[in-house]
């Protein structure tokens, strides 16, 4: 009896190692999506001031080098959030350039000492840039915000655009949302993988909020 429960403890064992390697190789071929994706947007935005305002493209490409050398020497799943914001603002310096006066971005940032995923934020900010100024006929802001939680920290992007169709939360939640929306589900998977909760989100009026939680502790213990 006594074997038989340590063969029954060992298999569990197996089987949770399993499902953990599973998790990982998931994620990691999440993460892998997602860096062509914002190369290729940040390419084209600077192309398209390389004849208007070549000094500033010449600029901003420093800022897209400075921010796939980091990623390129970074061998960590996890990285500091301040290099994270780094590298939104990395991103953030592309957009204004190329938007001007009508985009107005705001961070407001408590100091918080947590690891988090790479590209768990700039894809949320490129979403609200995408889908709720772009499409709009106005002016926009939008705000980054970090807070310190009792379990580590929330992050909330908010924004005064179109606001979100309430159908596309919806499939989000379902996992049934289209490739135009490839970043905003590509977050919310790799969250729930994490930490086993994914996006919040928020239809404003006007604009979109969406939140995420950073765990300490919890789901991803090989995210410590």
């Amino acid at each position: 009896g006594l074997s038989q429960l340590i063969s029954t403890q060992l298999e569990v064992s197996r089987v949770e190692q399993l499902k953990e390697m599973a998790s990982q190789a998931e994620f990691s071929a999440l993460q892998s999506k997602i860096n062509p994706h914002f190369l290729f947007n940040a390419l084209n935005a600077i192309a398209s001031l390389i004849r208007l305002r070549p000094d500033e493209a010449r600029s901003l490409i420093g800022n897209l080098a400075d921010f796939l050398r980091y990623n390129l020497h970074c061998t960590q799943r996890f990285i500091p959030l301040d290099d994270a914001l780094k590298q939104v603002r990395d991103y953030v310096a592309i957009e204004q350039a190329r938007f001007g006066h009508k985009l107005k971005i705001h961070f407001d940032v408590e100091p918080v000492s947590i690891s988090v995923a790479p590209l768990l934020i700039q894809p949320l900010v490129e979403n609200a840039i995408q889908h709720g100024f772009q499409p709009s006929a106005h002016a926009c802001e939008i705000t980054i915000q970090v807070r310190v939680t009792a379990q580590g920290a929330q992050v909330t992007i908010t924004d005064t655009g179109v606001g979100i169709a309430p159908e596309l939360i919806e499939q989000l939640y379902r996992g049934e949302i289209n490739s135009q929306h490839i970043g905003l589900m590509n977050v919310h998977q790799r969250l729930q993988l994490l930490y086993g909760q994914g996006l919040r989100i928020e239809r404003l009026n006007p604009g979109t909020q969406i939140r995420f939680d950073i765990l300490t502790k919890g789901k991803a213990c090989y995210a410590q």
